[in-house]
């Protein structure tokens, strides 16, 4: 007994140190903070308290029955009081005028109940014991302390605690009941010589203290309601009067049988009554609780409706618009990442949209595991997303470049994408351009947005699948590309486009076999438009397919007005530029249909040029390719030998003519290897019954050694440059030895 009496002080102290070092976490509110110093307060109040009934105890002078002679009463108020006052102090949720008078008449019910008890219990015992005048006040002072914390407790209850973690907050609430008891039960305890219950009390107070201390402290400053809360906090209000009409019943039954028999059978079916009608209202108070979680749970799924993307399930527009004003006016250091679907629309009108819901659904889901946790991914709409990378959430690295992860994260974007998506029975392999911006000093949101952007179409330029860091000199060349590509659409609109051709050669004899229609841009105030810039714009504009369009059905139309003028001195084919986008293009075996039909051209007039890039990897492309080889279209793999894949292709692509690229024409007579590859070239083309034209040829010289390797044709400035087809025709009959 001796050791459980000094160890109250003890544990008292500890659990005054450790509500000192919850209110010291980083980040806690400055009213979390004085909660908890204001409990340290208190709990040190209380340790000196029960040090004077410590020494009450043990010291064999000290009459325990006399504590009030040690200041221990007054403490235990003080302390009692200063909790009370830093507990009413807390914020609370905001709740409207009836709410509050609410609260406040369960709150009056229940210290009206309280008070009654303590009456009934604790202070008429004392009074009617004859007890010192000292014990008399000392009685009044803990009961008031008690309902002091009372009025604490259910202010918590009711109306909640911020920014006090609360779990914590629930097991102060269990202390302060256990305290209230204490305070209220100490002098009757004394009074019948049962103070050793004294230090169970304090004790049990102490470790309570501590663990929501401790609480407290793992929490960390951020306070997250737990999901069972929500229900106890709309039952429990709505118990409190009817409990306190249950309590009052039962003390009034107590004290009935005292005095009268008949007074307390009254009372005990009166009480009987008042449990009938308590326990009819409980069960509507638990429909109506079961309503309101309903409501709440639907009012949840609207909020996430309204937040979240529902075929995705990921943050929408305007939620990552909100998250990415959020961070940039933080200060954080972020990135953020626009992704958009190469050809997506292909997959939509070919497999129809419920596939394409399915591939956006899984492509969701590559991306959310492309990013770190932390991250935010977001459909945009359509096929494009968008994510928020927060470049602080990894390991301490040596490389000090801020944009290095993000980097990282479209490569593993890239990366997941190559893997082909199975959906719906159909194994699709997706691409997707990432443009990666990260914000400079003052930059608002809307230009972080406009600068990834920017890197998206420039990666679209680049090619399919490849991801671009926006840079500073990018928006004067993208928006230099925007209105070239305005002013390309009035051109096309307008007849400002016009084609030259340039001569097919038989390198033999020079005779002209066939030419390439080249398009060439007027423009009323610049002149005339180098095709190495208009080109480019009207690819990463998307005009490609329309100006494609416009040329295929000119080169047509002039194929077929040679083919009636001059007979059999007209050239054989005429040769048409085609872009990947096109070939992709949905309607694009209907526009090559639809210009040999108006036109009046057989198709086997028509040669079809497209480069190695252009269908490389590309199923949509090479099938499209096969759609024009059974039509009698003649297709010629342009710039051959220039990109990484060009053997695969003659196993995949049904070309009928190799077009060597001009880099290896340009050296071939003084360099071996260029050389070695022209004639590697046509080797090939043989072994393949393939035919093959040298382009850019200069000289006659190069002209003469590419005959000797056995090449069909040639072209270049040798024998014209391009020319219109007025200054062309003159030229069909002639015959030019090289």
């Amino acid at each position: 007994m001796v050791l459980a009496w000094l160890t109250v002080p003890v544990g008292q102290t500890v659990a005054a140190w450790a509500a000192w070092r919850a209110g010291s976490v980083p980040g806690l509110a400055p009213t979390g903070r004085r909660f908890w110093r204001h409990l340290a307060v208190g709990m040190l109040l209380i340790a000196f308290g029960s040090a004077g009934l410590t020494w009450a105890k043990l010291h064999p002078l000290a009459g325990y029955h006399d504590p009030l002679r040690y200041g221990t009463a007054p403490l235990l108020v003080a302390a009692v009081l200063v909790v009370s006052a830093a507990v009413l102090r807390l914020p609370v949720r905001a709740v409207s005028g009836s709410t509050l008078l609410r609260v406040g008449l369960d709150t009056a019910c229940v210290v009206c109940t309280a008070g009654l008890f303590a009456w009934h219990f604790v202070v008429r015992q004392v009074f009617v014991a004859d007890a010192s005048l000292e014990v008399e006040v000392e009685v009044v002072l803990l009961c008031l302390a008690g309902l002091a914390i009372t009025v604490a407790v259910l202010k918590v209850v009711l109306l909640g605690g911020e920014p006090i973690d609360s779990r914590a907050m629930h097991v102060l609430a269990a202390t302060a009941v256990l305290g209230a008891l204490a305070s209220v039960s100490a002098p009757l305890l004394t009074h019948r010589d049962w103070h050793g219950l004294h230090p169970v009390f304090t004790l049990a107070e102490a470790l309570l203290v501590t663990t929501a201390a401790g609480l407290q402290h793992r929490a960390g400053p951020s306070t997250v309601d737990s999901p069972g809360a929500v229900g106890t906090a709309v039952l429990l209000p709505s118990l409190l009067p009817y409990m306190s009409i249950g309590a009052s019943a039962v003390l009034l039954t107590a004290a009935a049988y005292g005095n009268d028999e008949e007074v307390g059978i009254i009372s005990t079916g009166t009480l009987v009554v008042i449990a009938i009608v308590v326990a009819r209202h409980v069960l509507a108070l638990r429909d109506n609780d079961r309503l309101v979680t309903a409501m709440r749970d639907q009012e949840e799924q609207l909020a996430r409706e309204v937040t979240h993307d529902q075929l995705t399930g990921l943050v929408n527009r305007a939620s990552f618009t909100r998250l990415l004003e959020s961070a940039v006016a933080a200060g954080r250091p972020i990135a953020v990442l626009l992704i958009d679907l190469d050809d997506f629309k292909l997959i939509n009108d070919t497999h129809g949209h419920a596939v394409g819901d399915e591939v956006l659904v899984a492509v969701a889901a590559r991306l959310t595991d492309a990013v770190r946790g932390g991250d935010i991914v977001a459909r945009l709409g359509g096929d494009e997303f968008a994510a928020i990378l927060h470049l602080t959430q990894r390991a301490p690295r040596t490389d000090t470049d801020p944009t290095t992860p993000a980097v990282a994260v479209a490569d593993r974007i890239r990366d997941l994408l190559t893997v082909p998506l199975h959906t719906a029975g159909h194994d699709l392999l997706v691409h997707a351009s990432v443009g990666v911006a990260v914000p400079a000093p003052g930059e608002d949101p809307d230009a972080l947005l406009r600068n990834a952007d920017l890197a998206m179409y420039a990666a679209k330029d680049r090619g399919k699948g490849g991801h671009v860091l926006y840079t500073t000199g990018m928006t004067t060349r993208m928006i230099a590309h925007a209105e070239l590509g305005a002013q390309l659409r009035e051109a096309i609109a307008t007849d400002q486009l016009f084609l030259t051709y340039q001569p097919i050669v038989d390198l033999p004899n020079g005779q002209i076999t066939g030419t390439e229609a080249l398009v060439r841009w007027r423009h009323p105030v610049r002149g005339t438009v180098p095709p190495g810039e208009f080109i480019p714009a009207a690819e990463q504009t998307g005009l490609i397919v329309p100006l494609g369009r416009w040329v295929l059905r000119h080169a047509c139309a002039q194929q077929a007005a040679w083919i009636r003028e001059h007979g059999p001195a007209a050239p054989l084919s005429i040769g048409v530029n085609v872009a990947g986008r096109q070939l992709t293009d949905p309607s694009f075996i209907s526009d090559v249909d639809a210009a040999l039909g108006d036109a009046g051209l057989d198709p086997t007039w028509l040669t079809i040029e497209v480069t190695e890039t252009a269908v490389i990897d590309d199923d949509t492309a090479i099938t499209t390719m096969h759609q024009l080889r059974d039509r009698g279209i003649r297709l010629a793999l342009d710039d051959f030998g220039t990109a990484a894949s060009s053997l695969g292709l003659l196993l995949t692509c049904p070309v009928t003519t190799l077009k060597l690229d001009r880099t290896f024409v340009e050296h071939i007579t003084t360099v071996t290897r260029h050389q070695a590859v022209a004639t590697a070239v046509v080797r090939m083309a043989e072994a393949l019954s393939l035919d093959t034209v040298a382009e850019g040829i200069e000289t006659a010289e190069q002209a003469n050694l590419l005959t000797d390797l056995g090449y069909d044709r040639g072209q270049g400035y040798h024998y014209a440059p391009p020319l219109t087809a007025d200054r062309l025709e003159p030229t069909f009959a002639a015959v030019r030895v090289p």
